[in-house]
């Protein structure tokens, strides 16, 4: 009997009210945390970058303080006392969101491979790669293994060494055996005539 006259007495003095708009803050910051860290760039419109106000910080800054202050007025204390404390740590939950947010990201892009690295790195051929089509290579950046999509201006055989000369996409890239002679053969290793009449010795 005790337990329901409380219950009356929450109810009408509106705590019970004000941690129902707390849980339901709650959920929110915890349904909008999820969906910015599982699917990344879904609200980037919405996003402020990487810094504090982050959606990731505000969502669980959101979060945190909803479930505080909920758990707050459940255990008896008054209102403004639990949004006070769900403030709080709201602050402290969303600056390590924050934090792990940029450990995360600087780790990325430690590892990440730029176009400009690719150029001139030396790959190997792991699917043969046809005159007319796509074949994969793969190298080793950053102690990471990375597979390209590559195309040739003619046949390569799996396992050969290749230099990337182009980065078409991404994920694509143009390569030509690593051995290529530039300057005295041509596209299929023949020798160039070097003066004279093409195909003829010099001096004839």
């Amino acid at each position: 009997m005790d337990g329901i006259m409380n219950w009356i007495e929450r109810l009408t003095d509106g705590s019970m009210f004000a941690g129902g708009i707390f849980l339901i803050i709650g959920v929110v910051g915890a349904v909008l945390l999820l969906i910015s860290l599982l699917l990344d760039g879904v609200f980037d419109a919405l996003d402020f970058g990487d810094g504090p106000l982050s959606l990731t910080s505000i969502a669980a800054f959101t979060a945190i303080f909803g479930f505080t202050a909920f758990a707050s007025v459940g255990a008896g204390v008054a209102t403004p006392i639990a949004a006070l404390l769900g403030a709080l740590a709201g602050v402290v939950g969303g600056a390590a969101a924050w934090w792990l947010s940029r450990l995360i990201r600087g780790a990325e892009s430690t590892t990440a491979v730029s176009g400009d690295e690719l150029v001139g790195a030396i790959a190997a051929v792991v699917l043969a790669i046809p005159a007319t089509g796509l074949g994969e290579v793969a190298l080793t950046r950053h102690g990471e293994r990375v597979s390209l999509a590559a195309s040739a201006d003619f046949a390569i055989a799996r396992g050969a060494s290749v230099r990337i000369v182009q980065v078409i996409t991404s994920t694509s890239v143009r390569v030509e055996p690593e051995h290529a002679d530039r300057g005295g053969l041509g596209t299929a290793g023949d020798p160039k005539p070097s003066s004279g009449e093409p195909g003829t010795p010099d001096g004839v």
